[in-house]
Order: structure tokens, then C-alpha cells, then sequence
């Protein structure tokens, strides 16, 4: 089994290394994607890292490479991961996909897919949101999304960023406790 990472607006970091080495334990290969081409940007805050997403990439252009990473792979087992802007990135690369080899999607904190809840999912999605947004409210997001029978709606007593130490609202206990229910659902494939 393969699992497709798919970075937030910071890309490839330090510790988006370590997450990968880790999870590469309970599976074949990781392999990363990012906004920047594999190239750390070594970002000082979200604002900077946000503005350089969006004139660099933007979440079209994520979403176009996380398909042709999708295309590549048919023939290879796949689950998928992604945070933030990279979680909806393959949440927009899943829409109308009926791929039998993508086993499963696990997006953190996407605040973006707000705006695509239309989207025609046909993948096991876990959706794990923050506990709280600013600009929209979480449990309407869920209540219109938990009613798919192929998503999952989970709600965390963190905040957006939680597994990012680069994030203002990292939260080292929140991380741990992900990573590890991460490893456990990866060991069930």
C-alpha cells in the first residue's frame, strides 16, 4: 500500500518528513505532495506561507496535481492523506473518482470543502475537523456532510493546525494522538 500525503500551505517541512518516516513503518512507501515542487520553503507564519500558496499554486492547481498523482498510481493500493489545503486538494482530485485502489482518504481541518460539498465522493473519507473555525461553522459543515454514506465526521478538541508544529495552533498532545490513530487505521489495510 501507497499512501499520497498531501501537505498544507506550509509544503514539505521538517516535520512533514518525520510524519512520512513514520507512517512509512505500516506501509510500502509514502510519498509526499506539495504546492512547490518538493522545495522547502522554510515559511516564518501561516500569513506568508498563505500568501505564497496562493500566488505559487493556489488550491485549483493542488487539486490538478493530486489527480495526475492519482492517475500515476491505478494500479497500486492507495490511502490518502491530507491537511488543510491539502486535504481539500484531494477532496476536489476524489470528485466523481470510482478508483477500486484508493482504500481510503483521511482530511484534516479542510476548511475549504465548505465551498464543494456537492462533490460526488465515491471513497471511504474521514473528515477530521477542528473543534472551531473563523470563517464558517464547523457542525453545519458536518450536518451536511455526515448523512454520505462513504464520509466520516469527526470533530477534535483542537484547533486548525493542530498537527503542524509550524502552526500557531499546534498542539503537541492533539499531534501524538492523530499520528497514533493514524498508524492504527493504516494497519488495518
Amino acid at each position: 500500500m501507497i499512501i499520497l500525503l498531501a501537505t498544507d500551505i506550509f509544503g514539505i517541512t521538517d516535520a512533514v518528513e518525520n510524519l512520512s518516516k513514520r507512517l512509512n513503518v505500516v506501509c510500502e512507501s509514502v510519498k509526499i505532495l506539495d504546492p512547490y515542487g518538493a522545495k522547502h520553503m522554510d515559511f516564518q507564519d501561516e500569513d506568508k506561507a498563505y500568501e505564497a500558496f496562493n500566488q505559487l499554486c493556489g488550491l485549483e492547481a493542488y487539486a490538478t496535481l493530486c489527480t495526475k498523482a492519482l492517475e500515476a498510481r491505478l494500479d497500486e493500493d492507495l490511502v490518502m492523506i491530507g491537511f488543510s489545503m491539502g486535504a481539500s486538494a484531494i477532496w476536489k482530485a476524489l470528485d466523481g473518482r470510482t478508483n477500486v485502489n484508493i482504500k481510503s482518504f483521511y482530511g484534516f481541518y479542510s476548511s475549504q470543502i465548505r465551498y464543494f460539498l456537492d462533490v460526488k465522493i465515491d471513497v471511504s473519507c474521514t473528515l477530521v475537523f477542528p473543534k472551531c473555525e473563523k470563517h464558517f461553522d464547523v457542525d453545519e459543515v458536518i450536518t451536511q456532510l455526515v448523512n454520505h454514506e462513504k464520509i466520516t465526521c469527526l470533530k477534535t478538541e483542537y484547533l486548525h493546525g493542530f498537527m503542524n508544529p509550524y502552526s500557531i495552533n499546534y498542539d503537541a498532545k492533539g499531534y501524538e494522538e492523530y499520528s497514533r490513530w493514524i498508524e492504527k487505521k493504516l494497519e488495518l489495510f
